[in-house]
């Protein structure tokens, strides 16, 4: 009795599953009638297009997905592997991350995300700590850098808010080497802290249909995903005449890097009759799930290119995470 006790004292104790879902839908029988469908088939299709649409069927999944590519969408963004600048460099960047939907850089057509999905944009800002310093000073080899952006835009039905910041320390370890119009930019070592935060806000009433049948959802529904990453890199870059490209290996150690979704959402549902939309039922969702990203040690390449035009530099970058994530951004920059 005792051992039963105890055991049963540790089930409750353990965590639980980290998400919980409702979906409520009532129709009525004699208008679904009317309308020419099965009041069955109805709530069959209904639960179903609102589970796959607000990816309420896997929401943990998918939560960890729009966590780990959240936390992958603005590397890069804070840091100049290309220039090697002796004075500063300033500029902006724009670009996504993706997980688990393969090499694509897009969100999909879907209600939400097809795959973890995050969009970031950041200004940027770097300042060599010689740049009053002879050329054989130690500061010489030190840049350190900064990235920020807040915006707000939308998608379908919803918000996307974004939000970053990032500091970093750019090392160069061996110094670069000139002959005539090639310049091999030596091997820097950067490292950093980066938070970033990406939300998406139902902010219009959002329509759901299938098959002659349509929901339209009213109410609350936030899917905010945030991350603290620590990055370390070694890059190196090669210029020729007014081309430059680099290329790196890089880990990002996860402080956290995790996404939340509720939802309570109400609404009527109508189904499409002789030409006219009858209304036969109700629909209620509720949602709160969680999910973290799953590896604290992530290891990523990356590579770049970019046009030099005496002090404007127009560049792409591109990130490869070994956990089926990938990132690129553009980015223009004015460096010395």
């Amino acid at each position: 009795m005792k051992r039963t006790a105890a055991l049963l004292g540790l089930a409750l104790a353990l965590p639980t599953r980290s998400w919980a879902q409702e979906i409520d839908i009532i129709i009525d029988p004699a208008l679904a009638q009317q309308a020419g469908v099965d009041a069955e088939e109805v709530r069959t299709q209904i639960r179903t297009a609102t589970e796959g649409a607000l990816k309420m069927d896997a929401p943990e999944a998918f939560l960890q997905q729009m966590a780990t590519a959240n936390a992958f969408a603005t590397k890069g963004m804070g840091a100049d592997y290309a220039s090697n600048p002796q004075r500063f460099f300033a500029g902006a960047a724009v670009g996504t991350a993706v997980n688990g939907a393969g090499f694509t850089f897009v969100r999909g057509t879907d209600t939400m995300p097809e795959a973890g999905f995050a969009f970031q944009a950041a200004a940027n800002a770097g300042l060599n700590l010689g740049f009053l310093s002879p050329d054989e000073s130690f500061l010489r080899r030190l840049v350190v850098s900064a990235n920020g952006m807040y915006a707000k835009g939308a998608e379908g039905s919803f918000d996307a808010e974004l939000s970053n910041f990032g500091a970093h320390l750019q090392v160069k370890v061996i110094r670069p080497e000139h002959e005539g119009l090639l310049e091999w930019g030596g091997i820097d070592v950067t490292g950093g802290y980066e938070i970033s935060t990406y939300r998406l806000l139902l902010t219009h009433s959002l329509p759901i249909e299938v098959e002659g049948l349509r929901w339209d959802a009213d109410g609350q529904f936030d899917l905010t995903a945030t991350s603290h990453t620590l990055p370390v890199e070694v890059s190196t870059n090669l210029r020729v005449f007014i081309f430059s490209v680099y290329a790196g290996g890089a880990v990002d150690i996860r402080q956290q890097a995790s996404a939340t979704s509720s939802a309570s959402l109400a609404g009527p549902v109508t189904a499409s009759s002789q030409g006219h939309d009858l209304a036969i039922g109700t629909v209620s969702a509720r949602l709160s799930a969680s999910g973290d990203a799953e590896s604290v040690y992530t290891p990523r390449v990356f590579a770049g290119a970019q046009v030099n035009i005496i002090w404007a530099k127009l560049y792409g970058h591109l990130n490869v995470g070994f956990d089926d994530t990938y990132a690129g951004h553009l980015g223009v920059r004015v460096a010395m």
